[in-house]
């Protein structure tokens, strides 16, 4: 008789071989899942192929799968696409090994591990039920002889033993608690930055300490007054006085009004008539004439009789005297313009300009930004001047027009490049506390074409973290007096620790060190990291 088993699709090869420990009929067909691939290897075909013979019955197998199909034709187990093919019959397994030995069923199979040989032995051999009555019997039997009294004695006491090391173990090592505050120690620390910002930089380059930088214009329009200082004579009043005129022919000669005579002796002083005169007719008639000086001054006061000289044709008419000396020209002291004027105006409003040129740049920083005064410079545009050398002028005005540079510079870069110096500086897991930390510029600020170079100084404190898994295990069992004594040796403390037992009564602290609570308490918040 043929059998049909349809195996499940979540079974494995131990499943297969179970159910086919459970068959008794001479021909098995085991009906394989679609894509089921537990058999689908030599090892494990041979292993079923050994149970069958072991149970003196024919395997075979119905399955589409390649692997296993392959695997079946290799030993000897048929092998078919239908149920319907194997229902037919006229099909035995070939085996290509040599039947096993009835006597020895293990022989020739992989050896199971220790712990389940003899189950599978058992369950290849199959279920005897005479055996497993034996068994019971037996088992039976022994449960119900009275066991010994000095086995009682000696387990009641074993017992008893456990309670007491159980109880005195969780009174030593179980129940004392404490508790350890510590607190960390914070050291000073201080480190000075050379910082170098180029406006030419886009990014900061913290490895090499050089910041980018922001070139600060604009245009200064200054004016300066300033009193005079030179001085210089100057003619005031013309000179005034009367002439002659002598006529040299028969008729009479008229002398129109402003008629230029001049000095025929000394320094040439030309003087002109006042109205009109006329000379009566005949050789040495006279006449006098009202003269003035033509130009302003001492000049025009001449001695007698030396004025002599008539411009144009009527000096071959005429002769001219001046019988009295000339009179009334003056001079006044007045102020001009001097060159050490010009240059004292020009640099005192050149000053003010330098001054007013810092404040325009600092007002046309943005926030946060630091405009070094060392950084600005000035360069004159256009200057001018309302009067020249010499010139008479009570004052003197100069317009003058700057154009002023500045290299300005972000304080956080400045503060971010001395914090990066500060983390480098501090020891190995330390950490900084974050509302100690100072930022200071040095003064000496130098200036190198457009670039700036200025020191910062940053300070701040610093703490070693203090690791509670170590101060467990560093006071774990001792006394507390000694506790304290190796914390303080081991860490910088900021002041004692502070050690709580519960209970009071045992002289040492807890010898489990998680049965120790460690409080590490920081002064001031403490930056999360410190890599540069």
């Amino acid at each position: 008789m043929t059998k049909h088993i349809q195996i499940h699709p979540e079974a494995n090869a131990e499943a297969v071989r179970r159910l086919l420990a459970q068959a008794r009929d001479e021909r098995v067909v085991l009906e394989l899942p679609e894509g089921w691939t537990e058999l689908d290897n030599m090892a494990r075909m041979r292993l079923l192929q050994r149970q069958a013979q072991l149970l003196n019955m024919d395997v075979a197998l119905v399955t589409r799968h390649d692997a296993t199909r392959k695997a079946a034709k290799q030993v000897g187990v048929p092998v078919f696409y239908r149920a319907e093919d194997a229902a037919g019959g006229g099909w035995g397994m070939k085996p290509l090994a040599a039947v096993l030995n009835p006597k020895q069923p293990d022989a020739g199979l992989p050896d199971a591990p220790h712990w389940r040989r003899g189950d599978v032995m058992q369950r290849v051999r199959g279920a005897n039920v005479r055996r497993t009555r034996q068994q019971r019997i037996q088992a039976e039997e022994r449960y119900r002889q009275p066991t010994p009294l000095w086995v009682r004695w000696l387990w009641n006491a074993f017992a008893g033993l456990l309670m007491v090391i159980f109880l005195a173990g969780f009174t030593l090592y179980v129940l004392p608690a404490a508790t350890v505050t510590v607190t960390p120690g914070r050291e000073p620390i201080s480190v000075s930055v050379r910082l170098i910002a180029d406006p030419a930089l886009d990014a900061p380059d913290f490895n090499r300490n050089r910041l980018p930088a922001r070139l600060l214009e604009t245009n200064i329009v200054e004016q300066g007054t300033q009193a005079t200082t030179g001085t210089r004579q100057k003619a005031s009043g013309n000179a005034g006085g009367r002439v002659t005129f002598t006529n040299q022919g028969p008729d009479p000669v008229t002398v129109p009004d402003g008629t230029v005579v001049s000095t025929v002796t000394g320094t040439l002083v030309r003087f002109r008539t006042r109205g009109d005169v006329t000379v009566p007719g005949g050789l040495g008639q006279r006449v006098d004439a009202v003269i003035e000086a033509l130009e302003p001054g001492i000049d025009g006061n001449v001695l007698p009789n030396t004025i002599g000289n008539i411009s144009g044709a009527l000096r071959f008419r005429l002769n001219v005297t001046n019988p009295q000396g000339t009179g009334g020209g003056g001079a006044a002291l007045v102020n001009v313009v001097t060159q050490e004027d010009r240059d004292q105006l020009l640099a005192e409003t050149t000053a003010r300009a330098e001054g007013d040129a810092y404040q325009a740049l600092q007002e046309s920083a943005e926030p946060g930004e630091w405009l070094p005064e060392e950084s600005v410079l000035t360069y004159v545009i256009a200057q001018a001047f309302g009067q020249f050398n010499d010139e008479e002028s009570d004052e003197l005005t100069l317009d003058l027009r700057l154009l002023a540079q500045g290299t300005a510079v972000e304080d956080a870069l400045s503060t971010q490049a001395a914090l990066t110096e500060l983390r480098r500086a501090i020891p190995d897991m330390g950490r900084l506390v974050t509302d100690s930390i100072t930022y200071r510029r040095e003064p000496g600020v130098v200036t190198v074409g457009r670039s700036v170079e200025y020191t910062v100084t940053a300070s701040a404190e610093y703490v070693i973290p203090i690791d509670a898994a170590e101060v467990r295990d560093l006071i774990a069992g001792t006394r507390p007096a000694d506790a304290i004594a190796a914390l303080q040796q081991r860490w910088q403390l900021e002041r004692p620790p502070e050690i709580y037992r519960d209970p009071e009564l045992l002289p040492t602290l807890p010898t489990l060190p998680n049965r120790i609570q460690v409080r590490v308490e920081y002064e001031g918040a403490l930056e999360e990291d410190t890599a540069p």
